[in-house]
């Protein structure tokens, strides 16, 4: 099996070489990171890809062993999310949200409006397909955030909701997420280019 080390790297290589190493030999790849959010992004990505993956941590390294076939169930994985009571429209947009507040001006009422507004998308009969946090918008997704239960919300009824990795590394919030999933920038261009609409607040 072809080894790459990608310890050391910013999101989104780690998931880009990986891939690109996988289609140079498709006997199998051992990727190796440095830290979760890495491993559960490369994890991720090959899955969606239809790959078996396993991985073992060594030395303070996560081993990420990459191969063709069925995931096996028995296998070591990185967490998912737990499955939603129902899954969003195939055609709903994918919005974007780069603030944790909603226009420009007041800040009081621009976070007062951004919390209007994700309430307000709970209380719909269709949803979004997905919801990305980048920039200061991930601190709508950590702990002490006032939009906590409309994005619980929104998972419950399918919403995908994806947190920029390395948006949460630069405000020191990876730990404190309270909702969604931690993202990198390989999934979040996946997710805009295939959207059927996009809304960017």
């Amino acid at each position: 099996m072809k080894i790459i080390d990608n310890r050391g790297l910013n999101c989104p290589e780690p998931v880009l070489r990986t891939k690109k190493a996988f289609s140079e030999n498709p006997d199998g790849v051992i990727s190796i990171v440095d830290n979760e959010a890495a491993r559960e992004n490369v994890i991720r990505m090959a899955k969606k890809e239809g790959f078996s993956t396993r991985w073992e941590e060594k030395g303070g390294a996560y081993h990420i062993y990459i191969t063709r076939g069925k995931e096996d169930p028995s296998e070591k994985t990185a967490a998912e999310a737990p499955a939603s009571c129902c899954s969003p429209s195939e055609e709903g947009p994918v919005i974007l949200i780069g603030t944790d507040q909603l226009g420009h001006g007041s800040e009081e009422l621009g976070r007062l409006l951004m919390r209007n507004f994700l309430y307000t998308l709970t209380t719909r009969s269709s949803f979004p397909k997905t919801v990305i946090f980048i920039n200061s918008g991930v601190k709508l997704c950590a702990k002490g955030s006032p939009v906590l239960e409309e994005l619980r919300k929104l998972q419950d009824n399918g919403v995908e909701i994806l947190a920029c990795g390395t948006c949460l590394d630069y405000y020191h919030l990876k730990e404190e997420l309270a909702a969604g999933t931690v993202s990198n920038m390989y999934e979040i261009a996946d997710r805009l280019m295939a959207a059927a609409g996009l809304l960017s607040l």
